[in-house]
Formats: C-alpha cells, structure tokens, sequence
C-alpha cells in the first residue's frame, strides 16, 4: 500500500510578523504591531527576520533532529527548555541572546498552535518525521475531518486508506477551507476527501487534536473517507 506522497518541503514560507509583548496593561505576548486588546504598541521580543531563523531552528529540534543539539527527547516528545536554549546558544552564534522569555513568547504566540509549553519542557504537536508516542488530546474532535489530496491520488486513498510516509502520523484538516489551503501549497489544485471521525473510532481509530485546525492519527481507513463534490 502506497502512503501519502505530500511534499512538505515545497511549501511557501509566510511572512513572519514581530513578536511583542504588552507591558503597559499586562496583555501578555502578542505577534503584529500593536497589541489586539489595547492597541498599544508593545515591547519587541522578537523581530520578524529573528522569527523565522528561530522558528526554523526550533521546528527542526522538536520534529526532526533532537540529536543534531545533543538534547534528550522523551517518547511523547518533551525537551527540557533550559537545555533547548544552552544548546541553541552553543551551536548557532547568530542566536546567543536567546533565553526562555523567548521561547515562552513565539510558542503563545504561535498562530497554528503547533507547541507546548509545559513544567519547563517543550515540544511540537505534529510534523514529526521521528517516532513518538504522543499523547494529545482526543476529546471535542468534530465529526467529520478533511484531507486534500491531487486527483490522481483520490481512488487509492478512498481504497487502500491514508497512512504516514514523510510523517510519522497523517494529518488532517479541522474544516474544508483548511484542508483546500494546505492542499493548495503543495497540490496547486488539490481535492477534498472528508473523513467520517465517529465511524472510524468505531473501527479502533484513534484521532488527536494537534494544533489550532490540525488533526492526528497513525492511519485512515479508506472506507470512512469520501470524495466532496466540487472540492477544487
């Protein structure tokens, strides 16, 4: 059986925006200009060029290479913050004033939910291509979830199911527009297949919320799944 074949590394990058924090009402961090509660303009953590070095850097540590930094991963994959910090600092010169503020702000701030910040450790939600025992959150997920995929693609999954290939686990969309998004970075004119949640739970399937419209499982079955009409 043939896994997804999705291409992640062809992705178009977007245009970071500032990590601030809102000190003169306590708002907390926020990413833009001016803080979304009080208008204020808020104190620079982190600037857009420094985001994305960052954030490169952090995805790279928690989904991919641990290793490369020398930092030990647990199997449901949390760091220990100090370390990830020290060895980013030892290993990347252009990140020496790097500290936990740091890290604590781009993680709340986040738009896709993509991390945790927990008792001092940290870790990503989904995109490992590392073998983890994750244990996310399964409660409140939708009945019906959505996965785009290229045309010639539709009849194998909806026959043989989806199952991880670049990625240890599948990764669906929290909606229709989600999934056309994702697809459309990748597939340019992708097609919607939607995935009945409650039957394939009923099959054993376990599916995890991972982050802001990302879902999670080791595997489809292709009889939950169904082309949508009109998809493209």
């Amino acid at each position: 059986m043939r896994g997804h074949r999705q291409n992640y590394s062809n992705r178009r990058r977007i245009q970071e925006k500032p990590v601030k924090e809102c000190v003169k009402y306590e708002h907390g961090f926020f990413r833009g200009e001016k803080c979304q509660f009080c208008e204020e303009d808020g104190e620079m953590i982190m600037s857009p060029r420094h985001v994305d070095k960052f954030g490169r850097i952090m995805a790279g540590i928690l989904r991919h290479f641990p290793d490369r930094f020398d930092l030990e991963m647990t199997q449901q994959g949390w760091i220990d913050v100090g370390e990830f910090v020290d060895a980013i600092k030892q290993k990347r010169g252009g990140l020496g004033y790097l500290t936990i503020k740091h890290v604590k702000a781009v993680i709340e701030t986040d738009p896709k939910g993509r991390y945790q910040f927990e008792d001092n450790r940290i870790r990503a939600t989904y995109a490992h291509s590392i073998d983890l025992d994750l244990d996310l959150p399964t409660e409140g997920v939708p009945e019906h979830l959505y996965y785009a995929c290229s045309e010639d693609d539709v009849e194998d999954y909806i026959e043989n199911g989806l199952f991880p290939e670049d990625r240890m686990m599948v990764h669906l969309s929290g909606t229709r527009l989600n999934a056309l998004e994702a697809g459309r970075h990748i597939i340019g004119k992708p097609v919607v297949l939607m995935l009945d949640v409650r039957e394939a739970e009923k099959d054993g399937g376990k599916i995890m919320k991972a982050g802001t419209t990302v879902f999670v499982t080791k595997e489809v079955v292709g009889k939950h799944l169904k082309r949508l009409p009109n998809s493209t």
